[in-house]
């Protein structure tokens, strides 16, 4: 997979995770402020870690 293509791939399921952990968190919380905080905070966490977990795959998957 190219590198467009895996940035891509990691945005569009970022888009569709933070939109349902908003929802569960409005849900849970019953406010909007502070649950747009921790869902912005725990996304952005996420979303480096996914990057690197699909970097990581990729290298070791390239070479066997």
């Amino acid at each position: 997979m190219k590198m467009g293509e895996l940035v891509k791939k990691v945005v569009i399921w970022r888009c569709i995770s933070i939109f349902v952990t908003l929802v569960t968190m409005c849900i849970a919380t019953g406010d909007i402020k502070s649950a747009t905080g921790i869902t912005l905070f725990l996304h952005v966490l996420l979303t480096a870690g996914h990057y690197e977990f699909e970097h990581i795959w990729e290298k070791m998957h390239e070479s066997g």
